[in-house]
């Protein structure tokens, strides 16, 4: 039987390109030298098999959240040229993909895994209210459309990319980049859009807060520093400087298991600051305030002019006409981040296709979804909260460190002392 290397140099890079996902190339070179050579002898191998992990329609958002990532100095001048590129241009973002190197390639791939991971539980979890809204009459399994995908994605994608854009770097909170850039980019969008990154948001921050949970309740250090682990939304100010760390601290957040891990991730952004997207999701539009002509009652016509024009690949009326059904009643002001829809986000209802909404009767089921979520349903126990923190302040003034729980101290870690009680 012939060995596989004694294939063509030709069918190897063929079958390499089809391994599906960047991570699996190292180990893949590593295996023998053969398989290294044909590596070397096709320049492009790495960059095909990271656009069909990503698919072409995501390469654009991938790079430019590589470059804001790389941004030095990240001025709002700097910040506004890639945000130009971008969104007006992103063909020439698209042309730098096979120029990058192997481990710029690689680090794309890395943080694409937890994306995909996190749009498809979002997904599921959305489909799992509809579910239980409408019961029998819709499908417990969701397949996604290639469409969906994309456009669950794009979301996290976005979301990422605001972190890293306006996120500070400097320890004291110092922002080089100013409000009128956020305010920008979302001015790009149509509101639909903006409420699909609305959603990731609410969604992250549940994860975040569910991974979170069992240190902010527990530990003594963090009880002491009173961190708020019960309320949602932008008067959670260390959860937003969490959150504004972006996708891999949410998803090492949401994986780890060890309870020391997880806490020491959460002291790593001590000192950090936050992006404010909370903040800029719920600000209102740079738009006449004394125009208050509800949404059912604007012309398609008139509609186009307000917004603003995409070279996105998404031209699925499903979002817009959600969204609609949600806005109808409100003026051009008030198209933001609304707690009345926490409900609809929680749903994904600017996520499906129209297809989708007209085959379950979706657009019905969103007239008389839930105000609240699980997110804001989270807030019981503030009692209990806030003694938490005087037993645990207590406790460090004694010297206490560790895991508290309510009257049990037994695995709190007191300093060794020496006879006479002295402090070793």
């Amino acid at each position: 039987m012939t060995s596989i290397t004694k294939l063509p140099c030709e069918v190897m890079t063929s079958i390499m390109r089809e391994l599906g996902n960047i991570r699996f190339l190292l180990p893949c070179l590593l295996t023998c030298r053969y398989f290294y050579a044909c590596f070397k002898a096709d320049l492009h191998l790495a960059a095909d098999i990271l656009e069909q992990q990503l698919t072409p329609a995501l390469v654009p958002y991938a790079i430019a959240v590589l470059e804001a990532s790389q941004l030095n100095p990240r001025t709002g001048i700097a910040v506004r040229e890639l945000l130009e590129t971008f969104i007006k241009e992103p063909s020439k973002l698209r042309s730098q993909f096979r120029t990058l190197s192997v481990p710029l390639l690689v680090k794309i791939g890395r943080l694409h895994d937890p994306i995909q991971s996190l749009a498809t539980q979002f997904a599921n979890n959305a489909w799992a209210h509809i579910i239980n809204d409408q019961g029998s009459q819709t499908d417990r399994n969701i397949c996604l459309s290639a469409t969906e995908n994309y456009r669950f994605c794009r979301a996290f994608y976005k979301f990422e990319l605001f972190c890293n854009l306006f996120r500070s770097t400097m320890p004291t909170g110092f922002v080089s980049v100013s409000d009128e850039e956020r305010r920008w980019f979302f001015a790009q969008y149509a509101p639909w859009e903006n409420e699909q990154l609305t959603s990731v948001h609410d969604f992250l921050e549940l994860k975040l807060s569910e991974g979170s949970y069992d240190v902010l309740a527990h530990d003594v250090e963090f009880g002491t520093l009173g961190i708020d682990y019960l309320t949602a939304g932008g008067d959670n100010g260390w959860r937003q400087v969490w959150l504004s760390q972006g996708i891999d601290f949410i998803y090492r957040m949401t994986t780890e298991t060890s309870y020391d891990a997880k806490k020491a991730l959460l002291k790593s952004s001590y000192g950090a600051s936050s992006a404010y997207l909370y903040d800029a999701l719920t600000s209102i539009p740079e738009v006449d305030l004394d125009d208050d002509t509800p949404l059912a009652q604007i012309t398609d016509e008139d509609l186009k002019t307000m917004i603003p024009t995409s070279n996105d690949q998404d031209i699925d009326k499903g979002p817009f006409e959600a969204w609609r059904v949600a806005f109808k009643d409100l003026p051009r002001s008030m198209w933001v981040m609304l707690t009345k829809n926490s409900g609809l986000r929680e749903r994904a209802y600017v996520f499906w296709n129209l297809d989708r909404l007209e085959r379950y009767d979706l657009l019905e089921l969103f007239k008389n979804a839930p105000e609240d979520s699980e997110l804001l349903r989270a807030v019981n126990g503030w009692g209990d909260m806030f003694k938490s923190f005087e037993e645990r302040s207590k406790i460090k003034q004694r010297g206490g460190s560790g895991y508290w729980s309510k009257d049990d101290e037994s695995r709190i870690v007191w300093p060794a002392r020496q006879a006479g009680g002295c402090l070793r």
